[in-house]
């Protein structure tokens, strides 16, 4: 077996086309390990930043006696590099104010282009499960079919008992040059993300080497049919595009079935009636507070009381009513990723991509986690500011040191083990029918 591995190594690598193949291969991960790691770095440097800001606003603060508005912040994991693009597009960073946050979404979210977000870079994840199956496809295409097509495989059934052993050392001699292109890359991301570690490494690239041996199977199952060299390749470009596009569209559209997102028009609709409702009901709220606060004393003149101080008691009121609205938004989503983890077996592709955004931090059940702690921690603050802004207080350098602060280390990272077994499990499935189906090799 070496002296095949051997043999079809010097075969593989004068093949000029082979080169062609692995440099466009290459450049086109490496080009986008690169944006990745370094977005990913610079997201993390913003972050720092932001923590800095924060901490010299309160010491502003606290010297002219303000209140704060904090920042509830989702931190991300080691695997950043992996799904940048998610961070972006979610709300990572969530202002903590007295008036209620659902009122004015510019308060938290970025303002952006629709189209340029659409149309920007891919997340490395992403490319790279477009990329690793083309490339060993292509690298692949025609191993044994067009031998047969020219009639030299029937040399080979009469020099070897064994033809299957050359056919899996040519499929080892590329699977090894794509999975360590493969794997440079992700060092790369990881190598140039601040905050990545070694853990979230290690486990993507057991991910990743599950990816493309399930891919692997697959091509050798090909090679296995007695059909030409253009239906085999034909075969495997259609089974990537059904297995990367068809197939998690089909599982997005049974989540949605089993468990439909809530319509967002309904949502505005009540969350507008609900401001409504509150706005007429201000005043009434307001003495209602007073009234289950005794120890704080009612003003004597409504005028020299801040016109946001007399909305606070209300602001509670109506978040307190708005966000089921919007939990149940982050609640379905959860329900519709573990749906489409629990079948993304039927896409290897899919599969990857959520893994990245576990490894990344930004998964659908880690985000809904994320936004519970927030709505906790934005009770708890103003369950300790409010009592102070409405009897009028001033704040002492003891009060600021007091306040309640914004605790993300419970949001744990989600487990991907499963999606790793499943993937294996795939690989070897298909390895064990190859292996079954071996003998078909020696037919000319």
């Amino acid at each position: 077996m070496k002296q095949l591995l051997k043999v079809e190594s010097l075969r593989f690598l004068r093949n000029p086309l082979n080169h062609w193949v692995l440099a466009v291969f290459l450049v086109l991960l490496a080009s986008s390990a690169i944006w990745a790691g370094l977005s990913a770095s610079e997201f993390r440097q913003r972050s720092v930043q932001h923590q800095q800001h924060g901490q010299n606003s309160l010491e502003k603060l606290q010297n002219s006696s303000s209140t704060p508005e904090p920042w509830a912040d989702l931190p991300a994991l080691g695997g950043l590099a992996l799904s940048v693009r998610q961070f972006d597009l979610l709300n990572p960073e969530i202002r903590i104010l007295t008036r209620s946050r659902y009122n004015d979404g510019r308060n938290s979210d970025a303002l952006f282009n629709p189209l340029l977000r659409e149309l920007g870079l891919p997340d490395f994840a992403t490319v790279l499960v477009l990329l690793l199956p083309l490339t060993l496809i292509g690298l692949s295409y025609g191993l044994v079919q067009e031998d047969r097509e020219r009639g030299s495989w029937r040399l080979v059934c009469a020099q070897m008992a064994k033809p299957w052993r050359l056919v899996f050392a040519g499929l080892a001699i590329r699977w090894l040059a794509v999975i360590l292109l493969a794997g440079f890359a992700s060092v790369l991301a990881f190598g140039l993300d601040s905050g990545s570690d070694v853990s979230s490494l290690i486990n993507w690239l057991a991910i990743l080497t599950s990816f493309s041996l399930a891919w692997l199977a697959l091509i050798a199952l090909m090679i296995l049919l007695p059909i030409s060299s253009a239906a085999a390749g034909l075969a495997m470009l259609g089974i990537w595009l059904i297995t990367t596009f068809a197939i998690p569209a089909g599982l997005s559209w049974a989540a949605n079935l089993q468990q439909p997102m809530p319509s967002r028009l309904t949502a505005i609709v009540a969350g507008r009636s609900i401001d409504a409702e509150v706005n007429k009901q201000r005043d009434t709220l307001l003495l209602d507070w007073y009234q289950q606060h005794p120890n704080i004393k009612v003003p004597s003149d409504w005028s020299t009381v801040p016109r946001q101080v007399m909305g606070l008691p209300a602001n509670q009121i109506q978040d307190q009513k708005v966000r089921p609205l919007q939990r149940q938004f982050y609640a379905v989503r959860q329900t519709q990723f573990e749906f489409m983890q629990r079948y993304g077996f039927l896409s290897p592709a899919l599969s990857v991509v959520l893994s990245a955004d576990q490894l990344a931090g930004i998964d659908a059940p880690r985000y809904a986690g994320f936004i519970d702690l927030v709505n906790q921690f934005e009770d708890q603050w103003r369950e300790y500011f409010v009592p102070h802004l409405m009897a009028g207080d001033k704040l002492s350098p003891a009060d600021y040191q007091a306040m309640p602060s914004f605790n993300p280390q419970s949001l744990t990272a989600t487990a991907n083990g499963l999606s790793l077994i499943k993937l294996l499990t795939v690989a070897l499935l298909g390895f064990g029918l190859v292996v079954c189906l071996r003998k078909q090799l020696a037919k000319p």
